[in-house]
């Protein structure tokens, strides 16, 4: 995440991750400029344990519509 962050990165997802590993990362996306979602495109759920970090909303609504989704279980 910190690689969209700096622009290395146009975006960044991953399934199964926990709130203790992305939290900090989700701060720093957003004083970047960048949009930090849930993998189905609604606002970021901590709990959910999924997450997409883009550039832009653009670009993130259109991966958000290219994955396969993950329910899993909640932190």
């Amino acid at each position: 995440m910190c690689e969209v962050a700096r622009g290395n990165a146009d975006a960044y997802y991953e399934f199964g991750i926990h709130c203790w590993d992305y939290a900090a990362s989700d701060l720093i996306v957003r004083e970047a400029g960048g949009v930090v979602i849930d993998t189905e495109g609604g606002a970021l759920d901590l709990m959910a344990r999924r997450v997409l970090a883009a550039s832009s909303q653009k670009l993130a609504d259109q991966i958000s519509h290219r994955i396969k989704h993950l329910l899993l279980e909640r932190d």
